[in-house]
C-alpha cells in the first residue's frame, strides 16, 4: 500500500487558513489507546497542523498526493512530523489516508457505506512501527482554492 498523508487538493493551492476540532484516537502496537478530544486542526501553506487541546502535542503533516473522488477530497502521501514541547521528531508512516468533506451535506466515502459529515475531516494512518491514529473534525472554516 502506498504511503499516505494528508490533506485536500485544495490544501495544495491554499492561501487562507481554515480550522476543525474533532477527536483523535492512538492505538499502540501492544494495544494501549489513548483518546483525544478538542483535538484543533489546522490547514494552512500546504499544511495540516493537528494540535491538542493542551498545546503540548502537535502532528504536523505536509506535501499530499489529492483528488476530488466526487465530493469528497482524498489526500496520500507526504511527512508526518509529531512536535512535543517544541521538539520535532520525524516519524515513519506506513499508509495514510484523508478525505474531507467540503459539502453542505454527508458524503459516501468511495467503495464504503461510511460517510463524511458536512464540512468535516476524516482520517486514518499507521506509523511504521504499527501505531493506528484515527480522527475526524469538524470544519470551522474552509480555505478558499
Amino acid at each position: 500500500m502506498r504511503s499516505v498523508g494528508l490533506i485536500v487538493a485544495f490544501v495544495l493551492a491554499l492561501s487562507t487558513p481554515a480550522s476543525a476540532a474533532g477527536n483523535v484516537r492512538i492505538q499502540q502496537r501492544d494495544g494501549a489507546i489513548r483518546t483525544y478530544t478538542g483535538v484543533t486542526f489546522k490547514i494552512a501553506n500546504k499544511t495540516l497542523t493537528m494540535e491538542s487541546a493542551d498545546k503540548y502535542s502537535k502532528v504536523v503533516l505536509r506535501g499530499a498526493d489529492c483528488a476530488h473522488q466526487g465530493d469528497i477530497v482524498r489526500c496520500t502521501g507526504g511527512a508526518f512530523t509529531l512536535v512535543q514541547g517544541g521538539e520535532p521528531h520525524a516519524v515513519k508512516f506506513k499508509s495514510a489516508t484523508f478525505y474531507f468533506n467540503l459539502t453542505d451535506q454527508d458524503q459516501p466515502m468511495p467503495l464504503s457505506t461510511m460517510k463524511v459529515a458536512a464540512h468535516s475531516v476524516l482520517f486514518v494512518m499507521q506509523t511504521a512501527k504499527g501505531t493506528y491514529v484515527t480522527g475526524n473534525g469538524k470544519l470551522d472554516q474552509e480555505p478558499t482554492p
